[in-house]
């Protein structure tokens, strides 16, 4: 009913909050897991960032290598 109204598809957080507003203790323990998800998902983001970066130089390192073997493959000939 609430996303029909917003005209909206997704529930979102601060809908949920809305919702719980009455109710102190029910809307400070939805703030707090909302919280703890936020902080939970920056950190995987961070972890991915890393990861991938990692990976990229890793490539570098390895294109590097290739065209090293290449160009001693061709002095050799």
């Amino acid at each position: 009913i609430l996303c029909r109204h917003a005209k909206r598809s997704t529930v979102t957080t601060e809908d949920v909050k809305l919702l719980a507003r009455r109710s102190n203790a029910l809307l400070k323990y939805i703030t707090q897991k909302s919280e703890e998800i936020t902080a939970s998902n920056m950190k995987q983001k961070e972890k991915k960032k890393k990861k991938s970066s990692a990976a990229k130089e890793g490539r570098t390192y390895g294109e590097q290598e290739e065209a090293v073997t290449e160009s001693e493959d061709s002095n050799m000939a």
